[in-house]
C-alpha cells in the first residue's frame, strides 16, 4: 500500500495544470480555441473512460496504471509544438486517454490493498490517499506558475521528469491476488456483470449523479479559475500560489472527512457540504474579485470532503471483480457534463462574463448534485 501512496505523489504533481490555458493564450490561442482544446479533451474522456475500466479489469490494474503514465507522457512533448494546433489537439487525446487509464484503477488498487478486516476503515485510506494527491497538486500549482515565469520549456521538462518518476514507482507496485481470480473474465461478462450491477444497485445511479454533477461544478472552476484570475490582473506566480494554497487546503479537509463522520453522519455531512458549495458559487455573481476568489478557493477545498464521501459509498456496493469499469462508468458521465460545459464557454464565452458562466452552470449543476443526493438518502430509508 505504501508503494500506491508514494507513486500516487508523483503522478499528481502536474506543473502545467494550472497554467497551461495562460501559455496558450499567450501563444495566440483565443479563449474559444482553449475551450474547443477542452472539449475535445473532455469528449475524448468521455469515449475513453468506459473501455479503460473494462481494459484495466481484463488486463490489471498495475498494466494499466503503467500505460495510463506513457500516454501522459506524450501528452506533456506535444506543448514543444504550441503553434501547430493539430499537435496540440492529439496530445489532449492522448492525455485524456492517459487519465481514463489511471482514474478508477488507482483507487481499486487502494481498495484491494486493504485487508478483509480494514475494508470498513476505506474511508479513512482515501482520505489519506486524496490528501497526498490534493498535496502533490499543492506543489505542482506553486512550483509550475513561479516555474513558467522563468521558462516555459523548463516547466515541461519538469513535468515530464516527475511523470517517469511515478512511471518508474509504478513498475514496483505489487498488484493484489485478488487480480488472479478475474484474469479469466472476457470482455462480454465484464459487460454482462456491469448491467447486471446497475440493475440490481439502484443506489448507483443517485451516487454517479451527485458526485458526477457536483464533480463537473467545481471541476469548471478549478480549470477555468486561472483565466477568471488573470481578468483580475493576477500575474502566473501569483495564480499557482492561490492554486497551490486551494490544494494544500484540500489536503487538510480530506484528512479530517473521516474524523468528521465519526461525529456527523455521512449523509448529513453531505448535504451541508454541497449546500455551501451551491451558496459559494451563487456568490460568484456578485462580481467582487475577493468575493470571487474565497468562493473558487472555498468551494474547491470542500469538495475534496464530498468527493471522498460519495468514493466511499460507490465502493461499498460495486462488484470486486468489475470495480474499475464500475468506477469508470461514474467517469464517463463527468467527462460528459466537462464536455458540455466547456462546449457552452466555447460558444458564449467572448460574449458573456466568464465569472457568470461558471456561476451558472456550477450553481445549476449542483442543485441537480443535490437532488439526487437526497433521492439517495430517501431510498435508504
Amino acid at each position: 500500500m505504501k508503494r500506491i501512496f508514494f507513486y500516487n505523489s508523483f503522478s499528481n504533481i502536474m506543473l502545467e495544470l494550472v497554467v497551461w490555458m495562460i501559455y496558450l493564450k499567450e501563444q495566440g490561442w483565443s479563449l474559444a480555441e482553449v475551450a474547443m482544446l477542452e472539449g475535445i479533451f473532455t469528449i475524448s474522456q468521455v469515449i475513453f473512460e468506459f473501455p479503460s475500466g473494462v481494459i484495466s479489469d481484463k488486463l490489471g490494474h498495475k498494466k494499466t496504471l503503467l500505460l495510463g503514465e506513457i500516454f501522459c507522457i506524450l501528452y506533456l512533448l506535444t506543448y514543444f509544438f504550441p503553434h501547430t494546433h493539430i499537435i496540440i489537439y492529439l496530445g489532449f487525446i492522448m492525455f485524456a486517454l492517459g487519465l481514463a487509464f489511471i482514474s478508477g484503477t488507482d483507487i481499486s488498487l487502494l481498495y484491494e490493498s486493504i485487508s478483509e478486516e480494514e475494508k470498513n476503515s476505506y474511508l479513512k485510506y482515501s482520505g489519506y490517499f486524496n490528501a497526498i494527491a490534493a498535496f502533490s497538486v499543492a506543489i505542482g500549482n506553486i512550483l509550475g506558475g513561479w516555474i513558467a515565469q522563468i521558462s516555459w520549456n523548463l516547466l515541461f521538462i519538469l513535468a515530464i521528469l516527475f511523470r517517469t518518476t511515478a512511471l518508474i514507482i509504478g513498475f514496483k507496485i505489487k498488484e493484489p491476488d485478488i487480480k488472479k481470480q478475474v484474469d479469466t473474465l472476457s470482455l462480454k461478462s465484464i459487460i454482462t456483470e456491469l448491467f447486471n450491477f446497475i440493475k440490481h444497485q439502484k443506489n448507483y445511479i443517485c451516487l454517479i449523479a451527485g458526485l458526477g454533477f457536483s464533480t463537473a461544478a467545481v471541476d469548471l472552476s478549478y480549470q477555468y479559475g486561472p483565466l477568471i484570475m488573470q481578468k483580475f490582473s493576477f500575474d502566473t506566480g501569483m495564480i499557482s500560489t492561490v492554486f497551490g494554497s486551494l490544494s494544500l487546503l484540500g489536503a487538510v479537509a480530506g484528512l479530517l472527512t473521516y474524523k468528521l463522520t465519526q461525529k456527523v453522519s455521512e449523509n448529513i455531512l453531505l448535504i451541508i457540504l454541497l449546500l455551501f458549495g451551491l451558496t459559494l458559487l451563487l456568490s460568484l455573481f456578485i462580481h467582487n474579485m475577493l468575493i470571487v476568489l474565497f468562493s473558487l478557493i472555498t468551494v474547491n477545498v470542500i469538495f475534496e470532503m464530498w468527493n471522498i464521501i460519495f468514493e466511499n459509498k460507490i465502493q461499498e456496493v460495486a462488484y470486486a471483480d468489475i470495480r474499475a469499469t464500475v468506477i469508470s462508468t461514474g467517469n464517463v458521465f463527468i467527462s460528459g457534463l466537462l464536455a458540455l460545459g466547456s462546449g457552452l464557454i466555447s460558444l458564449v464565452g467572448e460574449k458573456i462574463s466568464l465569472v457568470w458562466i461558471i456561476g451558472s452552470i456550477g450553481s445549476i449543476f449542483l442543485i441537480i448534485a443535490l437532488i439526487s443526493t437526497l433521492f439517495y438518502i430517501s431510498k435508504q430509508k
